[in-house]
C-alpha cells in the first residue's frame, strides 16, 4: 500500500495518463472514419495512434492498479463503504454550513439527508468497480486493434474489415471516456 502522499501523486499521474488515453482514442477515432469512405492515406498514422491509445491506456490502468490498494483502504472501506464516517462527516460538514450561514446572513441550506449520503456512497463505490471492468475490457479491445492493424493494410487488403476497425476503435474510445468520467465523479466524491 502506498503512502497517503505517494498515492495522491500517483493519482495525479494516473488522471493526465486517463487524459492523454481518452485524446489518444478519440483522435484515433476521428481518423479512422475516413476508412469507411475509402480514404486510407493516413493508414501508418493510424497504426501509430493505436499504438499510442493501447501504451497510454496500458499506462493509466497500471498506475490506477499501483494506486487502488491505498484506495480500497483509505477510501472506499474506510469512507464509501462505512456509514458511520459518512454520518460524521455530514454532521461536521452541516455544522460548518451552519456557522457560515450565520456568518454570512446567508439563506439555511437543507441538509442531504443521511440515508441519502449514505446510498450514494454506496453507489459512487459501485460505479468504480464497473469502471474497472470495462476499462479491462477496453485495453483488450485496443490490443486487438493494435495487433488486426499490423497485418491488415486496407490499401494491400481492401477496406472490407474497415467497419470492424472502426468498432473496435469507438469501443476503445467510449470505454476510455467512461472510465474518466466515472474515475472523475468518483473522486468529487471522496479521493484518496
Amino acid at each position: 500500500m502506498l503512502s497517503e502522499s505517494a498515492a495522491r501523486w500517483v493519482l495525479v499521474l494516473h488522471t493526465a495518463l486517463g487524459v492523454a488515453a481518452v485524446g489518444a482514442a478519440t483522435h484515433l477515432v476521428i481518423w479512422l472514419r475516413g476508412y469507411l469512405r475509402g480514404n486510407y492515406g493516413r493508414h501508418r498514422a493510424v497504426k501509430k495512434f493505436a499504438w499510442i491509445s493501447l501504451v497510454l491506456h496500458l499506462c493509466a490502468f497500471l498506475a490506477g492498479n499501483l494506486m487502488y490498494p491505498t484506495y480500497k483502504v483509505e477510501v472506499r472501506t474506510a469512507y464509501l463503504e462505512n456509514a458511520n464516517a459518512i454520518v460524521e462527516q455530514a454532521t461536521v460538514h452541516r455544522s460548518e454550513l451552519e456557522r457560515i450561514t450565520t456568518r454570512e446572513h446567508a439563506p439555511t441550506i437543507e441538509p442531504t439527508a443521511t440515508s441519502e449520503l449514505v446510498r450514494r456512497a454506496a453507489k459512487a463505490a459501485r460505479w468504480f468497480d464497473v469502471k474497472e471492468h470495462w476499462i479491462a475490457l477496453g485495453l483488450i479491445a485496443s490490443a486487438g486493434l493494435v495487433l488486426m492493424l499490423k497485418f491488415w493494410d486496407p490499401r494491400r487488403d481492401g477496406g472490407a474489415l474497415s467497419p470492424i476497425v472502426l468498432g473496435l476503435a469507438v469501443v476503445i474510445a467510449a470505454t476510455v471516456w467512461f472510465g474518466a468520467i466515472v474515475g472523475v465523479l468518483t473522486a468529487s466524491y471522496r479521493a484518496v
